[in-house]
This record gives C-alpha cells, sequence and structure tokens, in this order.
C-alpha cells in the first residue's frame, strides 16, 4: 500500500510499515509520551488499513502485535491527553483485549491548538480501521504475567503452604508440571481469562454500581471461580485445599485484585492437590 493524504493541512503518508505525517503548525504526538515536532515517521507492524471519519484518520495494523495511529486533522494537541484516553478505550473495546496490553500500543498525532475536536468521529474511524481484522490475543499465561503471576510466583506460593515433607528442587519440578498440564486444559484457561476481564473491567469502572476496592466481606463470586478452577484440575478434594489458599493467601496470592487472586488459588490448590494424592 502506497498512499498520499490531506486532512485538513496535515500531511500524510501511508507507506506497507511506515506512516508518514507533516504539518506547517507542527505536531503534537502522545502514546507513553507526549512531544512536539514538525513531522513524524511511525513504523507498523504489519499491514495498514485505514479509515477516516470527518477529520480523524486512524491507521491499525497487525503483525506480531496490534498498533493503531490515530491522525487528527484538527488544532486539538491542547487535548491530546483526553484524545488519547478516549483512543485507547475505543481500541479496547474494539478489538476486546485489556487496557494493559493496548496502552503502549496507540499513538494520537494532532497539530497544536484547540479548535473542537469530535470524538464520534475518532470512535468510527477506529471501528473501520479494525473491522476487518482478527487478532490473536494475549495467552492466559501472558494476561498472569502482567500481573506478576508467574510459573516461579506459583510455585513459591504452592511450597509456602507445604506441611509433613521436605521442599526440594524435586517437589518444585513437579508442581511446576501440574501448572503447566493445568494450563493446557480449556476449562482452566477459560475460568482463570473470566476473572482476569472481570477485574480489569470492575478496576477501569467498566461495570457500573460494583465496586471491589475493598474485596468486600458479602463478594463470593470470585471464590466460586476459584473453587471451579479447584475443581477443574483436581476433583472436590482441591475444593478444601482451595479454602487454605484462599485464606492464607501465600507469596503472589496475596499481591493480586479480588477476583485474580481466587482464581489463582484454585489453580495451585488443584495442582498441590494432584501433587499428593
Amino acid at each position: 500500500m502506497n498512499e498520499k493524504l490531506n486532512l485538513n493541512g496535515a500531511e500524510i503518508v501511508i507507506e506497507s510499515d511506515l506512516v508518514r505525517v507533516r504539518a506547517e503548525p507542527g505536531l503534537v504526538i502522545a502514546s507513553r509520551t507526549m512531544k512536539k515536532s514538525s513531522d513524524v515517521t511511525l513504523e507498523l507492524s504489519g499491514p495498514p488499513e485505514v479509515a477516516c471519519a470527518g477529520k480523524v484518520l486512524s491507521v491499525f495494523s497487525a503483525g506480531d502485535f496490534p498498533h493503531v495511529i490515530v491522525v487528527c486533522g484538527e488544532r486539538c494537541g491542547d487535548r491530546i491527553p483526553e484524545i488519547l484516553q478516549l483512543a485507547v478505550s475505543e481500541v479496547t473495546s474494539a478489538l476486546g483485549l485489556l487496557r494493559e496490553i493496548l496502552e503502549p500500543r496507540v499513538t494520537v498525532v494532532s497539530m497544536p491548538g484547540d479548535d473542537g475536536f469530535s470524538a464520534p468521529d475518532l470512535r468510527k474511524s477506529i471501528r473501520l480501521s479494525s473491522q476487518n481484522m482478527l487478532l490473536e490475543g494475549p495467552g492466559v499465561e501472558e494476561l498472569l504475567a502482567g500481573h506478576g503471576v508467574t510459573a516461579d510466583a506459583m510455585i513459591d506460593a504452592g511450597m509456602e503452604l507445604v506441611v509433613g515433607v521436605e521442599v526440594t528442587d524435586e517437589l518444585r519440578e513437579r508442581l511446576g508440571s501440574e501448572i503447566k498440564r493445568a494450563l493446557g486444559d480449556l476449562n482452566v484457561r477459560v475460568l482463570l481469562a473470566a476473572a482476569l476481564h472481570i477485574e480489569d473491567d470492575i478496576r477501569r469502572r467498566r461495570i457500573l454500581g460494583v465496586d471491589l476496592t475493598d474485596d468486600p466481606a458479602y463478594l463470593y463470586s470470585d471464590e466460586v471461580i476459584g473453587m471451579a478452577v479447584a475443581n477443574q484440575v483436581a476433583g472436590t478434594k482441591a475444593i478444601f485445599n482451595f479454602k487454605r489458599y484462599d485464606e492464607e493467601k501465600p507469596g503472589v496470592i496475596g499481591e493480586l485484585g479480588p477476583m485474580v487472586d481466587d482464581a489463582v488459588a484454585g489453580l495451585i490448590a488443584g495442582c498441590m492437590s494432584r501433587l499428593f494424592e
């Protein structure tokens, strides 16, 4: 693809792996950081899909990871933090991926000034540019790792509640193998993914009327997920073991949010139950 566009004074060149934007008044660019420049060249991760709505153009590409570039053909650089936040939210909604995965992969380019901005145009351009893209989302392991839940962290947590036997390298390796086996179970993966997404939705206030900042005592749906994970891994006996890990919250479990902590506790409890059956 090789295309040259003019969006209300902003010159945009789109090639197979690059997007170049130039404007006489200069540009304000925002992603992880904000900066000003007379022009900007951004590398794409894959073939681009381009859509324009009003004075907003979106370039969506998906190679090894998604990348979205939003160019505003209006002098709205003073509002660019607000526009970036809106763009990230819209991309998150459009693609069904967690905000943490997408935040570093959205870039907004605007001209300086504040002459107005159309949020509906931004939403429409992003939807149009992304609608033909089919993405492989991150794996459950990647999502867990984003919360600090690595294989080693789960093994450490599992070993903290071992009683009556010596904790050896062999025992740790066996637990690691059980965790790997459990994560190969589709139902376990779905339950963990559900907990991860629910917690993200709650934390981002996408579910109105639900506040779990204090992990209220009357909340038990998190424990239902935890028990379901434990039961799926090792049957009824694992539910009793889940209670120990849920109450003691050893290691990384104690560092997690109200939904994910129980799901991970269920995974570890189930794997520990299999280890000693």
